[in-house]
């Protein structure tokens, strides 16, 4: 355990406020871990669980957590204060995979450096405010590297309703660590956020395209659009190779080529972990199997 103990005056506001993030409609299914628990004891799930989870272990002691918990309108305690689960029944899983999908906003372009909780402030202060429905947002999803689980600068956000999702799209212009700028507001166009919704950031995936055009992406456009793509261009270099030097291997250029498609399959699969927030992530650590909760 960490021998870290937060002590701010809003000590109660961020233990409820992490609880009812764990049981909330937004994390709960796409929780493994917490979700076999949920389902296996009827919505009821042991308070010393939750501790474990690396955002939690923070907020002691155990009483003053309980507490703080008493006050949810969201969730509910046990008679004896050791379980807690949702007072709420949820939405079909279908349901609601599909609103999480149509609330969510793909968005790249954020220093590699941050944290979760830089994120979630960044959010909270400076484009929460901004949005015209709800004034806060359901969740923030860092991507990461499958090998180093490394985040790279890219996040999905879920909205709490689609108006703010298409709002944050359509009318913000996004910069960190500004915020939303206005028209007059000097920035480079490359320093903008780039975003887009998830749904058409993963149509663009499944279609083999890439979110956002960068040096890597051009090059890879127009290697493959050459000469019917890729495929073709190496029989090309390869025929080449061999009437020059009477051998098949690769050309530098080719090599080069291959070497940036790989890159960007790699990035387009690192994606893939949007579905797995930093909590749930914590959920996973505590029990020997936890994966990704930011």
């Amino acid at each position: 355990m960490s021998d870290f103990v937060y002590k701010g005056e809003d000590f109660d506001d961020k233990v409820r406020k992490q609880v009812e993030f764990y049981f909330s409609d937004s994390n709960l299914q796409t929780d493994k871990f917490l979700w076999r628990i949920f389902e296996a004891n009827d919505g009821w799930v042991e308070l010393k669980t939750l501790l474990t989870f690396g955002r939690m272990r923070q907020y002691r002691p155990e009483e003053r957590v309980i507490e703080a918990l008493k006050k949810s309108d969201k969730l509910m305690l046990s008679a004896d204060g050791a379980s807690i689960k949702r007072k709420d029944p949820l939405k079909d899983f279908n349901e609601l995979r599909n609103i999480r999908k149509r609330n969510s906003v793909h968005v790249e372009g954020f220093p590699a450096k941050l944290s979760q909780d830089d994120l979630e402030e960044f959010f909270e202060k400076k484009i929460a405010p901004k949005l015209p429905k709800e004034k806060s947002v359901a969740s923030i999803r860092r991507i990461r590297t499958k090998a180093k689980k490394e985040f790279f600068g890219t996040i999905d956000v879920e909205f709490k309703t689609q108006e703010d999702a298409d709002y944050f799209i359509k009318e913000l212009k996004i910069c960190y660590p500004q915020g939303v700028l206005d028209e007059n507001s000097e920035v480079e166009q490359k320093d903008e956020l780039k975003k887009m919704s998830l749904l058409a950031f993963q149509e663009l995936k499944e279609g083999g395209k890439r979110f956002g055009v960068n040096e890597v992406t051009k090059r890879r456009n127009s290697f493959n659009d050459s000469k019917g793509g890729s495929k073709q261009r190496k029989t090309s270099v390869d025929k080449k190779q061999k009437n020059n030097n009477g051998s098949s291997s690769d050309s530098g250029v080719h090599s080069a080529a291959i070497s940036e498609a790989a890159e960007d399959k790699q990035q387009e699969d690192n994606s893939d972990e949007a579905k797995e927030s930093k909590e749930s992530k914590d959920s996973s650590e505590s029990a020997k199997s936890n994966e990704d909760k930011e």
